[in-house]
């Protein structure tokens, strides 16, 4: 679907880890009456959802946000698609969310189902959907770095299923398994070109030594 196509009307949901970058596919949980609303609309319609990160509730920018009247959340996040929902026990469900394109929340839109509705802006980001499809995000120093990390701890992990993620994913991956704060994060969500990405995940990751460095072992977001 083109992005002139896609819906700029949509129901918001604050995830803040995995981050959801166009061409990943991340996990979350609705467990309140509100979130389980939220997916059941989504589904019932195309399938989309609003994914947006939560900002640190001490964060000025989360008490001005209070101050306007809505949960702090940042401005620039990305267009899910519900894949997969499963109601796992009663009053939850585990759903998955393939990322399509970024967008920026411009507006609100009315709703009494218990979650918002917010109004989006595809235009910063229109080119994210042909990068995701072309071979522009192999991210080859990233891959590297995973692969060294990897073999100094003698993982038991599987490269080959490195090799057949997409270059988003690898920086999905690498985001969750350090311990960025949720500023940092926002930092690659609102990154103007996804081909960018790996240079500015190498200067978050770098270390008092001038190299990039892991802190913790990487894992795909699962």
């Amino acid at each position: 679907m083109k992005p002139e196509e896609l819906p700029t009307t949509l129901p918001l949901f604050p995830l803040d880890q995995p981050l959801l970058l166009p061409g990943t596919v991340v996990p979350f949980s609705a467990e309140e009456e509100g979130e389980r609303n939220l997916v059941d609309d989504a589904m019932a319609a195309e399938g989309y959802v609003a994914i947006v990160q939560p900002i640190d509730e001490d964060s000025p920018a989360a008490r001005a946000s209070a101050r306007d009247g809505g949960p702090p959340v940042y401005a620039v996040g990305c267009l899910g698609h519900i894949g997969e929902c499963h109601e796992t026990e009663e009053d939850r469900y585990i759903v998955l969310a393939g990322g399509v394109i970024r967008f920026r929340v411009v507006g609100e839109a009315p709703c009494d189902r218990g979650y918002r509705r917010v109004v989006v802006d595809y235009g910063e980001f229109l080119e994210d959907p042909d990068q995701i499809e072309g071979e522009l995000l192999q991210f080859p120093v990233l891959r590297d770095l995973v692969r060294q990390r990897v073999e100094a701890n003698d993982s038991d992990m599987d490269l080959s299923i490195m090799e057949n993620m997409a270059g988003t994913e690898i920086v999905t991956a690498i985001a969750h398994a350090i311990p960025l704060s949720p500023a940092e994060r926002q930092v690659l969500m609102e990154t103007p070109d996804l081909r960018e990405l790996e240079g500015v995940l190498l200067s978050l990751m770098t270390g008092p030594a001038g190299l990039p460095s892991f802190d913790f072992p990487i894992s795909r977001p699962s």
